[in-house]
């Protein structure tokens, strides 16, 4: 951003502030519901708020705050809420008015407001924080739609909430998010029921002698979400499974060839049309619908509507949800043996059906990409500089992790860092890269670590140029506490060592499950201060590292990590079905 647009774009959030601080309803409600956009919601997502405050700006923020603490007025206090979320997030916000009290018309943008959590974090604790007012925002919205009927005040609601609902940059706490999950697919379910989309179709009885299971897969657009689903179907018994791919018609082409190889069938579904997408899915008369999408992040993307419904006997998610989806009508989680706690049951309210060894095995689709030629003066880097690199996502990046990697960093004086954080499966907009920049750098340089050691590319048309960069590098860094999956796969094909830490829950452990199966347990560690020292420890010791270069070579040989899973979860779907249909029977 240049300082003529930041110095309009500070001018007009005072203008906006200032009409906050009004709590003139019908003004509020013209700016929320402006043909060309809410306003308020336009300045909040304009990046606005990771600016530091003028004293200007600090002074109409304390009269916000004023107004919301003392005042009555349902009108000037939301105002005031409003205005003090143009400058600041909304777990620093005490807000002291009930929901149910919110004037209607400003319903649908509180909600927003209310669950808007920032997309990275710059102190210790604040992506803890945020999780937590994420989970009491939606305990109250949950709690609202079950005590006031009001059919207008349960759409603004809900459309605040389908709209607003956002669990990305929190992902990474690595603890339940069970309760959570519950309460939003609830809120999806009323929102479904509202709009008249709900079908929870009563299926006619599967006939006994047939030997064929017909399947739907909802197949995703993401590379990394297809060569996960890809490594659970290829292999796949086509003389039992009939499989009929289901694909977004406004991308049917793209997708439609990535599974060519595993469906019977390719069917474009009008995803603009929730409801008859759902129709054209009850048309196919599915014994099992999987989906290789996630499914628990957003609410308005159609799989998760879809999959909100009773369409198919069986249904069936898998890890590209990193928990449990929460709706009654998604029967199986499909995961891994390394992937889970001993307890893991008790965080899904799906059956879960745990393959042996890891889940995380991907069959990328096409010709994987040769690597070119590069050297290190390409990418800035001396010759004689050990090269750490992480493509760990924008996301899933927090204060300590880059903590760990300036540490590292602090004990190497001859490591550089090269980071591929902005990929392209996550999101195609990271609209926030200079400051989140500017927090890296800056905590590299709280421990005396010259900026000049970090490096930082922009997302790449393929993994082509990755793996180039993965073979001339000395030392992968998994991010923690939400772990690698897909991504690990390129150090381990180009032969560079990762390091990885082990957590508690399912997405908190894919890396180090996916090492543990291929028999390199020891680069898993179990803590910040272990993650630290083996890295150190490998920087430093040429021999040890050269030794943990070699089994990585070997194992990129067999390549066991993308071996596919069909003929495992071929099994374990027709037993799920089998116990589906059984225990549905009067």
């Amino acid at each position: 951003m240049d300082s003529q647009s930041e110095r309009k774009l500070r001018e007009l959030r005072l203008n906006l502030a200032e009409v906050c601080l009004e709590g003139r309803v019908e003004r509020l409600t013209a700016l929320c519901r402006n043909p060309a956009g809410d306003a308020i919601l336009t300045m909040v997502n304009s990046g606005v708020r990771h600016l530091a405050l003028s004293k200007a700006e600090q002074a109409v923020a304390e009269r916000c705050h004023r107004v919301l603490s003392v005042e009555h007025d349902m009108g000037r206090k939301v105002g005031a809420y409003m205005g003090l979320n143009l400058f600041s997030f909304p777990q620093s916000i005490e807000r002291t008015f009930d929901i149910v009290d919110v004037p209607i018309p400003l319903l649908t943008t509180v909600v927003k407001l209310l669950l808007s959590v920032p997309p990275f974090f710059t102190r210790d604790g604040m992506r803890k924080r945020s999780l937590a007012h994420l989970e009491a925002t939606v305990a109250d919205l949950h709690k609202a739609t079950k005590v006031i009927e009001e059919p207008e005040f349960c759409e603004a609601l809900l459309e605040g909430f389908v709209d607003g609902f956002n669990l990305t940059s929190v992902y990474g706490e690595d603890v339940s998010l069970k309760t959570l999950a519950i309460q939003r697919a609830d809120l999806i379910r009323a929102y479904l029921k509202l709009k008249n989309l709900d079908r929870d179709v009563i299926l006619p009885p599967r006939a006994e002698d047939d030997p064929v299971i017909r399947m739907g897969i909802l197949c995703p657009g993401a590379a990394s979400e297809t060569a996960a689903l890809r490594g659970h179907l290829l292999g796949l018994d086509r003389s039992v499974f009939h499989v009929i791919a289901f694909v977004p018609d406004e991308a049917a082409g793209p997708i439609s060839a990535n599974f060519g190889d595993i469906a019977a069938e390719i069917v474009a579904l009008p995803v603009a049309d929730i409801a008859a997408s759902a129709d054209a899915i009850v048309a196919e008369g599915l014994d099992i619908l999987l989906c290789g999408a996630n499914l628990t992040n957003t609410c308005k993307f159609p799989w998760t509507l879809l999959m909100a419904q009773r369409l198919a006997h069986l249904q069936v998610a898998m890890h590209s949800c990193p928990l449990t989806t929460g709706f009654p009508n998604v029967d199986a989680y499909i995961n891994g043996e390394l992937n889970e706690p001993p307890d893991a049951e008790k965080e899904y309210t799906e059956q879960l059906l745990l393959l042996p060894g890891s889940s995380n095995h991907y069959a990328f689709a096409g010709e994987n990409p040769e690597p070119l030629p590069l050297t290190r003066e390409q990418l800035g880097v001396p010759d004689a500089a050990l090269l750490l690199v992480s493509g760990a996502n924008f996301f899933k990046i927090g204060p300590d992790l880059v903590d760990a990697w300036a540490r590292i960093m602090e004990k190497t004086e001859s490591a550089h860092l090269l980071l591929y954080p902005f990929n392209p499966n996550w999101t195609t907009h990271y609209p926030f890269k200079d400051g989140f920049l500017r927090f890296i750098q800056s905590e590299f340089a709280a421990r005396g670590v010259s900026v000049d050691r970090l490096h930082v590319i922009e997302a790449q048309a393929n993994r082509g140029p990755i793996l180039s960069i993965l073979q001339v590098a000395d030392l992968y860094l998994d991010s923690f506490p939400y772990s690698g999956a897909v991504s690990i796969t390129d150090p381990l094909m180009a032969g560079c060592p990762p390091i990885v830490k082990e957590g508690k829950t399912a997405r908190c452990r894919q890396s180090a499950a996916m090492l543990r199966e291929i028999g390199l347990d020891v680069l898993v560690t179990r803590s910040l201060d272990d993650y630290v020292t083996l890295a150190t420890r490998l920087l430093n010791d040429s021999s040890l590292r050269r030794e943990m270069t070699e089994a990585v070579l070997d194992i990129a040989e067999q390549q066991a990590f993308t071996s596919p899973l069909g003929a495992s979860v071929g099994e374990f779907l027709a037993r799920a079905l089998a116990d589906k249909l059984r225990a549905s029977q009067p």
